[in-house]
């Protein structure tokens, strides 16, 4: 931040500007004011106005840094300037910096979670694990016979394949997920009846 602090026709002002932002941050009198670019042949300028003078802003890149200064009807005020060194280059703070990307990548981290897990939600709504449970019972309950797996892999893509059905209320889904789930069981009873699924030393056979 640069300040300066002049005198004009009796009236005192203080012009501050900050030359880090861009473009920069001008302020007379406490008050901010619009500024009109201008390029000129020691490099960028910002013209305002200081009640009915005509103030200009210097911005001339240094090896040191960026040295700004302050015109009021052309001439540079210098006698009655209260200013701080010429602003240095911003330096990035190595700790903090580190900290910053370490936090963005962690956030980043979070987001892709959270994605991940609307995405499954999204193929399996919540509500789809009723049947899916009720349909995995199935192999479960036969050890694991090759043809109670082959029937629950049906019935698992079959409940995924009701629970996005579009243009269908979710309570309609439901029903048929549940339906179907009913459907898997009652194949699982043919299957038994007919020998193609062992139940002799089953409970409940």
């Amino acid at each position: 931040m640069k300040i300066w602090q002049f005198e004009r026709a009796g009236k005192s002002y203080t012009v501050s500007c900050d030359p880090q932002k861009t473009p920069p941050v001008v302020l007379v009198n406490d008050k901010p004011v619009a500024l009109t670019p201008k390029l000129t042949q020691k490099g960028q300028a910002y013209n305002f106005m200081v009640n009915k003078h005509q103030a200009t802003i210097q911005m001339i890149q240094t090896d040191a840094g960026i040295r700004v200064s302050l015109l009021i009807d052309g001439e540079r005020v210098q006698s009655h300037s209260v200013s701080q060194a010429d602003t240095p280059m911003p330096k990035l703070n190595p700790d903090y910096d580190g900290a910053t990307t370490f936090k963005r990548k962690q956030i980043q981290d979070d987001h892709r979670q959270k994605r991940q897990k609307n995405a499954v939600r999204q193929i399996i709504p919540d509500w789809a694990w009723v049947s899916i449970i009720g349909i995995l019972f199935i192999p479960a309950f036969s050890r694991l016979q090759m043809p109670s797996l082959i029937l629950a892999g049906i019935g698992f893509l079959g409940v995924v394949a009701m629970a996005n059905i579009p243009k269908m209320k979710e309570i309609h889904r439901f029903a048929f997920t549940i339906m179907w789930m009913c459907f898997c069981w009652a194949a699982f009873v043919i299957l038994s009846s007919r020998g193609i699924i062992k139940v002799d030393n089953l409970p409940l056979f």
